[in-house]
């Protein structure tokens, strides 16, 4: 609790340094007296929301702008994704070590410049495969939180990493799930094409932050003490397996929200509007729960987590109205937080390329569960969606026991 009410007075401190700048004289002398992780929270925020804002409708981007239906757009939908995440995956851990070997200013600001490259790109495409080219651009400059959550394992004391993690995570996640939301709301408003302008402009944004972020420099000692070892890539293993298990079942069902809704009877002018919603909730329940569980959530008790929420997963197979639907989204959501940062915050993960390691799992995770899904949906029967959810929640259920195996197995010996 101390942990949490010195982040929130010292943030509202950054907040209200923010706000007062009123010239460009007032910037720079701002920038240069922000605190790195409360910057770090900032930009993780703003950068998840650009990331993502694209979630709630690229189905039916694909679907009204190159004439498919929306089962077949939800499967492209899934393609995109399979591809961009599986290139986070393959390149998170070379993000992690040049962080480690050039410095995190210098990774972040060229990982923000390639993303807002790939979103420009994605507005202005012409077919499928034009999208699919630019998500793998993304994807292949998709190291932004492996380098955020070194900067932050760089700059807190080590028994404090899970926690600030936590918040790391929580406006991460808050970004990353409520970015379609209000991606959502922008395509309403000001269409396709004009809600991935609005996604560059926000990486662009940033870059003056990032730019102006005062990072720790490593000693030549600290340089040999710290590299990545064989030692680091065991002691991270049974983590990694974890959090693709874990991912697999956070992300899974985001091309298929749109789907189920209308499944549930709701209207095609509707659509967009609940999905939003529906999105909003539960990345609000995710940043909500996640500093609160990882606070009380011990080892011992880490794998119940994963358990309730595959039960919750496999329930949702038998919603019959949108409520239920939306309700089950939001207590997955508040169940799931608590696990990350307990597996992201070991002590090797204080290393760049550890971290990158880590980071890939999570994003090998988040590029089979949606794909895994839509492939086990493909026509879209209510036995498909039957086995898709049992599917899902049994992973879960596998994540819970490998947790209680390289976790809690060993605080009870």
């Amino acid at each position: 609790m101390r942990i949490a009410i010195s982040y929130l007075i010292d943030l509202l401190v950054f907040l209200k340094r923010i706000i007062s700048i009123r010239s460009t004289g007032d910037l720079i002398s701002g920038l240069s007296k922000i605190n790195v992780k409360h910057a770090a929270l900032l930009m993780q925020m703003i950068i998840s929301v650009s990331f993502n804002i694209m979630g709630s409708f690229f189905p039916l981007y694909i679907k009204e702008e190159f004439n498919y239906s929306l089962i077949d757009a939800t499967y492209w939908t899934s393609v995109c994704q399979l591809v961009a995440s599986s290139l986070m995956a393959l390149t998170a851990p070379f993000w992690g070590f040049m962080c480690d070997r050039v410095g995190t200013k210098k990774i972040l600001i060229m990982a923000i410049v390639g993303n807002a490259m790939a979103y420009a790109g994605m507005g202005f495409s012409t077919s499928v495969t034009h999208l699919i080219l630019f998500r793998a651009l993304q994807g292949s400059f998709g190291g932004i939180s492996t380098v955020m959550f070194t900067l932050v394992a760089s700059v807190v004391p080590a028994q404090e990493l899970k926690q600030a993690l936590s918040y790391q995570m929580a406006a991460m996640t808050l970004g990353s799930l409520c970015g379609p939301g209000v991606g959502g709301f922008l395509a309403s408003a000001i269409g396709y094409k004009g809600t991935f302008m609005t996604s560059t402009l926000l990486f662009v944004s940033v870059t003056p932050l990032a730019y102006s972020l005062r990072t720790p420099k490593r000693t030549s000692e600290e340089k040999d003490t710290g590299s990545f070892k064989m030692a680091d890539l065991k002691t991270i293993m049974p983590d990694a397996l974890v959090l693709v298990l874990v991912y697999a079942c956070v992300n899974f069902i985001v091309p298929q929200i749109p789907y189920f809704l209308s499944s549930t009877g709701i209207s095609s002018e509707q659509l967009l509007t609940i999905t939003a919603i529906t999105t909003i909730l539960n990345g609000a329940a995710f940043a909500v729960a996640a500093p609160l569980l990882t606070k009380v959530v011990s080892d011992k008790t880490l794998p119940i987590l994963s358990a309730v929420a595959g039960g919750a997963i496999f329930l949702t197979a038998f919603v019959h109205d949108s409520y239920q639907f939306i309700a089950l989204r939001i207590i997955i959501g508040a169940v799931q937080s608590g696990i990350p940062p307990s597996l992201l915050g070991g002590k090797s993960a204080r290393k760049g390329t550890s971290m990158g390691f880590l980071n890939s799992a999570r994003f090998i995770g988040i590029a089979i569960g949606p794909f895994l899904a839509s492939s086990i949906l493909r026509n879209g029967t209510q036995t498909e969606a039957l086995y898709m959810f049992a599917t899902m929640a049994s992973i879960s259920f596998i994540a819970a026991f490998f947790i209680y195996l390289t976790h809690t197995r060993k605080k009870l010996n």
